[in-house]
């Protein structure tokens, strides 16, 4: 498989990619045909860019390459307390320089789409032009960031395989699309299992923290985007809202002819999986009127020092301090706007999400693969209901009218109890041979399951928050380090009293709270 490793003094990342080549590296690219950076949908990894890489629009018309970033899919690194959006964008410049890829067209999603406008903004001789699907907001919304806190912590340490499953169908109910099949369900499912356990919770705890503590990017960095940008927002995803994504194509001052932004009829986050046909199409439009280009790999014309260096007095620009042009060029890691305060939380967390992860509880068998499917799991375990509890569902038995064949009175029977005849046909000693062969007219066999088409998940309700700010994230951060299984969302409340008090009181503080 094709790593490429970044080597620097400070710094260690070996970033995985995959090609359409049919040796899956840039010597197959066809030196005529325009080349494709894609960037994968958060919470995954390049694996779920397959709708586009099987797509003929864009597989037979461009050369294609799918990064994963040093924290996510098959790509390792060494923790880095100081790793941000910024360096990110470094990666995959240095991923230009040694891999000799020629100027390209970016392709990025959610979160890491502000990834793709750093990279604009940084190296703009390296992008012709930028596609972001489901733009999240500058900062996570005060709803979601909440429900991504606690679900974390939740996921990271669940302590049975019901627990796991919840979390991991909460983080499905707003990724996917209602109508689901078992089997797509299943696949998404089982690869947060097998990549996000709770033995590896610093894997997901690290991708988190990215996320929750990103800052945004001012109006000058965003100015600095002069290439072409198209936008494909899901116009009613709670996650994504798509506020944030007009309010984004408004502040692309540089963008010639300006940003153009496609409203695409769904309420899902995993817009470019679910919705893959009309985004291909869509984006196989938007890059049929751009200028055609070559993909010719050859000798960059400046060194790597020379070429990171100048983005490094560009960043020093941005941030306003001459200091930062003053870094190490060949390290990624000069490229972070991390503050000493967010650096020193990252790692104290890190350090406290990893403390007892290996004996934690893991969903997987011996063989490495979940212990069972998703959608085979027990539906009355743990639901949620309107007031904040679980409840489960005993079994009820159904009465059902019998004709007695002999008397022709009817009575009534418990369904499932009446089990006579099959003891007899089990039982040796039953005198009744004819029943061994049938069950009596009066008692039908019965009927098959239904079978299941869709799996069903809990309904999406996150109403529309601002943007968390500086001091909100900073109390998060705070709050993270303090972990463990009895800091989870799960509450346990000892009340006294009478039944009409504690009913009261439940009402007023629910022992479960609703999570992302």
């Amino acid at each position: 498989m094709p790593y490429l490793d970044l080597v620097a003094k400070d710094d260690y990342a070996s970033i995985w990619y995959r090609t359409n080549s049919q040796c899956q590296n840039v010597g197959g690219f066809d030196p005529a045909k325009p080349t494709i950076v894609m960037l994968h949908p958060l919470h995954v990894d390049s694996e779920w860019l397959y709708p586009q890489l099987d797509d003929p629009r864009l597989n037979d018309r461009y050369n294609i390459i799918a990064f994963d970033t040093r924290i996510t899919g098959k790509s390792f690194h060494r923790f880095s307390g100081r790793y941000d959006l910024w360096v990110a964008a470094a990666d995959i410049a240095h991923a230009f320089y040694h891999l000799r890829l020629p100027p390209a067209h970016v392709f990025a999603s959610e979160v890491w789409a502000y990834v793709a406008l750093r990279f604009a903004a940084l190296f703009p001789d390296l992008c012709l032009s930028l596609t972001l699907c489901n733009v999240s907001a500058p900062t996570e919304p005060k709803a979601v960031f909440d429900g991504f806190e606690e679900l974390t912590r939740l996921w990271c340490y669940a302590e049975d395989l019901e627990t796991f499953e919840y979390a991991c169908g909460l983080h499905l109910s707003y990724n996917a699309s209602q109508d689901v099949h078992p089997d797509f369900a299943d696949e998404i499912v089982a690869y947060f299992q097998m990549n996000f356990p709770p033995f590896k919770r610093t894997a997901l705890i690290t991708v988190a923290q990215v996320v929750l503590n990103r800052t945004p990017m001012t109006l000058s960095e965003l100015a600095a985007v002069k290439c072409p940008v198209l936008i494909c927002q899901a116009h009613e995803n709670p996650l994504f809202p798509a506020v944030f994504a007009h309010k984004l194509a408004e502040d692309l001052k540089g963008v010639p002819g300006g940003a153009v932004l496609y409203d695409v009829k769904a309420a899902i986050g995993f817009v470019t999986i679910f919705n893959a046909s009309i985004i291909n199409k869509v984006f196989s439009a938007f890059l049929a009127r751009q200028p055609t280009t070559s993909s010719e790999l050859k000798e960059p014309p400046r060194s790597l020092p020379d070429m990171m260096q100048a983005a490094l007095s560009r960043l020093a620009k941005f941030e306003s301090d001459p200091s930062v042009a003053k870094r190490d060029p060949r390290s990624p890691l000069s490229f972070s706007r991390v503050t000493d305060e967010v650096f020193k939380s990252q790692v104290d967390t890190f350090k406290a999400f990893e403390k007892g992860q290996r004996k934690a509880f893991s969903p997987l068998s011996s063989n490495g693969r979940p212990i069972r499917k998703y959608s085979e799991r027990k539906d009355d375990w743990m639901q949620i209901n309107s007031d904040g509890f679980s409840y489960t569902s005993p079994s009820v038995r159904k009465e059902s009218k019998v004709v007695d064949s002999k008397s022709g009175k009817e009575h009534k029977k418990e369904k499932g109890k009446d089990k006579d005849w099959l003891a007899k046909l089990v039982d040796p000693r039953s005198k009744d041979k004819s029943s061994k062969l049938s069950p009596p007219l009066d008692q039908p066999l019965p009927p098959p399951p239904p079978s299941t088409t869709t799996v069903a998940l809990e309904e999406v309700d996150i109403p529309l928050t601002d943007p968390v700010s500086s001091s909100e994230q900073a109390m998060a951060r705070e709050r993270r380090m303090v972990v463990g299984p009895n800091c989870t969302v799960v509450e346990q409340q000892v009340l006294k009293g009478s039944m009409t008090k504690v009913i009261a009181t439940s009402h007023g503080s629910s022992g479960v709270r609703k999570f992302l």
